[in-house]
């Protein structure tokens, strides 16, 4: 991510544990369990398979 600010973007962490998980703040946004279920892999890709070319 060199040269980019995950700040512009719409990086979150969700159920985060273990050294270096913290408490959410501006510079650490953490998911509720009610916004982290409209973050699955099929709400992004939808019915979408990627193949190998």
């Amino acid at each position: 991510m060199s040269g980019f600010s995950w700040k512009d973007d719409r990086f979150a962490e969700y159920n985060n544990t273990g050294p270096g998980a913290g408490p959410a703040s501006t510079n650490r946004p953490v998911l509720t369990p009610t916004q982290a279920t409209t973050q699955e892999t099929a709400d992004w890709l939808g019915d979408w398979t990627p193949t190998v070319s």
